[in-house]
């Protein structure tokens, strides 16, 4: 195998790294006419047609070199598995002479409202085909903001400009809070984004792994929100959430719901497990995060009522978690029932049993169950006819939430019964653009 091929993993500092910041700066090794030629080439798609949007790619090729690079692929890989994909959307933005600063933000998740989940599903490469200074307009990227939602989590919080040369590539969470920067120069700066998904739960370390235990680098050592990221660290190990080492015996359910949101996702990690022992308090609590849920998803665009407190906890519990979201399936309260679904996709693997509960959720009256029920199965990864059947049929579902992530899980589990490739290609000719992408993507991997 050519030498260029292989991958450059991620070193356990760099791992560490995106786990507390939530991004990593790196270089490519193209030669310069390579990001010499994609930029003259975003340039005169601009001049002639203006953005193409999601067909970039089509109009630019050059960018698949990119993305080939070992030390992009290498880090894509370390981060979401060496089987992650490309999803389809896809954005060139041309940061113009003179265009203000855009307003710190999370990005939404095309055409979707996907609860903010803090292990690495999804990542943002952001790619510079030409230098990039000060002046230019760089993203302007807030470390460590990928774990809230709350624009008050994030106001005043340091922001780092990422200038670089040309062929710099920026990998984010997907979470992160970033923005276009002011552009005070003469030049255009231009910046391709593009997204990638983790396809399968991690079993193993997929960076270059050296050392099992967490530890924070060191500027970042004793932050409040360290049992969150030995969590994130352990799963990216294929390591059992279960733990004890960073609860705390005085923390109470009451704590998720007070104070601000980093408070209250320190509590959600260093719950112990004796604070889940009353199954009536443990609902009356949900039911009030639900009531704050709903109030903020009306507020908020790209918001699901469905982001609780309470989910994370249990999913940092692990197996513990199983008997209460399990009871939760089928709770009278829709928001309860939908929360239970995404606790129990962002468990992963572990929550399997769960499979046959959830895949019957994609028959809930309320689309926001559905929804999140459809994502969940992608990442239990339960292969069975019965589980690819009933995301087969949730592909016609008249929401168009749960038909494209119906599309994606599939995708993700990579087989399918043989209705369910029927109504795959019937998803490939759907007037929604991502139910159809996404259902382009789950026949390719049927085809492997």
């Amino acid at each position: 195998m050519n030498s260029y091929a292989q991958p450059v993993k991620l070193t356990d500092a760099q791992m560490r790294r995106y786990v507390t910041d939530g991004f990593l700066v790196l270089q490519t090794g193209l030669p310069a006419v390579v990001h010499r030629h994609i930029r003259e080439r975003c340039a005169d798609v601009f001049a002639t047609m203006g953005n193409p949007g999601n067909e970039i790619m089509e109009h630019n090729p050059a960018v698949q070199l990119v993305f080939a690079d070992p030390v992009v692929r290498g880090a894509l890989g370390s981060l979401l598995g060496d089987d992650f994909f490309m999803h389809p959307h896809r954005h060139c933005h041309r940061n113009a002479p003179g265009a203000p600063a855009q307003k710190n933000h999370q990005d939404s998740y095309e055409d979707d409202l996907n609860v903010r989940h803090h292990r690495s599903r999804w990542a943002m490469a952001m790619y510079y085909p030409q230098a990039v200074t000060s002046d230019m307009g760089p993203t302007g990227v807030t470390p460590g903001s990928q774990y809230f939602s709350d624009p008050a989590s994030v106001a005043g919080a340091d922001e780092i400009a990422v200038t670089g040369d040309a062929g710099t590539v920026i990998i984010v969470h997907y979470d992160l809070w970033h923005r276009a920067l002011r552009n005070v120069s003469a030049r255009p700066r231009y910046m391709l984004k593009f997204l990638f998904c983790r396809a399968s739960e991690p079993t193993r370390p997929a960076w270059d792994n050296r050392a099992a235990e967490w530890r924070a680098p060191a500027d970042r050592a004793g932050d409040p929100l360290e049992p969150l990221w030995e969590t994130v660290w352990r799963w990216n190990r294929g390591v059992s959430a279960n733990k004890t080492a960073g609860a705390s015996e005085g923390a109470s359910l009451a704590r998720l719901l007070e104070g601000s949101e980093p408070a209250r996702l320190q509590a959600a990690y260093a719950l112990a497990p004796h604070a889940w022992d009353n199954s009536e308090a443990v609902r009356s609590f949900w039911k009030q995060d639900a009531d704050q849920a709903e109030t903020k998803a009306r507020s908020r665009k790209h918001t699901n009522p469905c982001e609780h407190f309470i989910g994370y906890a249990l999913s940092a519990q692990g197996e513990r978690g199983l008997g209460i979201l399990d009871a939760a399936l089928s709770d009278e309260d829709w928001r309860i029932r939908g929360g239970a679904a995404d606790a129990a996709g962002d468990l992963g693997r572990a929550a399997r049993p769960l499979a046959p509960r959830i895949a019957a959720l994609l028959r809930d009256a309320s689309p926001w169950v559905r929804r999140n029920a459809a994502e969940a199965l992608g990442t239990l990864e339960d292969r069975s006819d019965d589980a690819t059947r009933a995301l087969g049929r949730a592909l016609e579902d008249e929401n168009y939430l749960v038909g494209h992530n119906a599309a994606l899980s599939l995708r993700k589990i990579g087989r399918a019964a043989d209705a369910t490739v029927q109504a795959l290609l019937a998803a490939a000719a759907h007037p929604e653009l991502y139910r159809r992408r996404n259902a382009l993507l789950a026949l390719g991997a049927l085809c492997r």
